[in-house]
């Protein structure tokens, strides 16, 4: 049977905001959470409607799996690859099986706007995909790369045994439970108290950092120079100083109350 017209519009309806998120891997990128794939399919196919079988291809370092989507009724399979290389092995393989079924709904049109790049936060010609640092990073001007790199060791050298949790709780907050778990979990570990050393602890940072600096500049970007300007005098921080972690934080959340008012 041919698929019917109103379920191919269906399936490529946009998904809800809460389905996309920053990619805390690939700046300027996004993540759809395979729940709301799940439910799309249920949606236009019903619960019994669709199946998907997973065979294991790969059990080295990056765990690979080929998954097969099907729709009886109209006759579809769909085959795809998907892989995910976690330290916690059931946690590698429940990623490669939902790597794969988001990867064979993708040919169905789920999540197509943020497969087209509809969801790119990435500077429009820059085709390297390089992370605008003027606006997303934690400063109030432009900086040379070598300063950005100085201001960067420095935000590391600050993270200590004594403000580790805080710090992680904080970026916790701010770039969401399932970032902050994802990165965690790339690194082998599940919560803070799990980090052995502080110079592992600043691994992890790193990239929580990274995440943090794509949603700062989303954040940036949507409330507007001179409104963010107006943030940073009234908590009395110079607009040409640059914020260091804590501070940004406290920025960030100012730039979100002030988007929550404006909804």
């Amino acid at each position: 049977m041919e698929l019917p017209e109103d379920l191919k519009l269906k399936l490529k309806e946009p998904l809800p905001a809460a389905a996309v998120s920053p990619n805390p891997i690939k700046p300027g990128l996004s993540a759809i959470k395979v729940i709301y794939v799940v439910e799309r399919l249920n949606d236009v196919f019903g619960l019994n409607g669709w199946h998907v079988d997973n065979e294991i291809v790969e059990t080295g370092q990056m765990i690979v799996v080929r998954a097969t989507l099907s729709i009886p009724k109209y006759a579809i399979a769909i085959e795809q690859f998907g892989g995910n290389d976690n330290p916690d092995r059931g946690d590698a393989y429940k990623g490669a099986c939902t790597d794969a079924l988001s990867k064979c709904a993708s040919y169905l049109g789920i999540g197509m706007h943020v497969y087209k790049g509809l969801n790119d936060t990435r500077p429009k010609g820059d085709p390297a995909g390089r992370q605008n640092t003027s606006h997303a990073a934690f400063a109030g001007t432009a900086q040379q790369t070598s300063n950005r790199t100085a201001g960067r060791n420095a935000d590391l050298r600050g993270l200590t045994t004594q403000n580790m949790t805080a710090r992680f709780s904080a970026m916790r907050s701010v770039v969401g439970v399932d970032a902050y778990e994802e990165i965690l979990g790339q690194h082998g570990y599940r919560d803070v108290t799990n980090i052995p050393s502080i110079d592992s602890a600043r691994r992890v940072y790193t990239q929580l950092l990274d995440a943090f600096r794509i949603r700062f500049g989303e954040a940036l970007r949507a409330i507007g120079r001179p409104k963010y300007t107006n943030i940073l005098r009234q908590l009395r921080l110079n607009p040409r100083a640059r914020l260091n972690p804590d501070l940004a934080v406290r920025v960030f959340n100012h730039m979100q109350e002030t988007l929550n008012a404006k909804e």
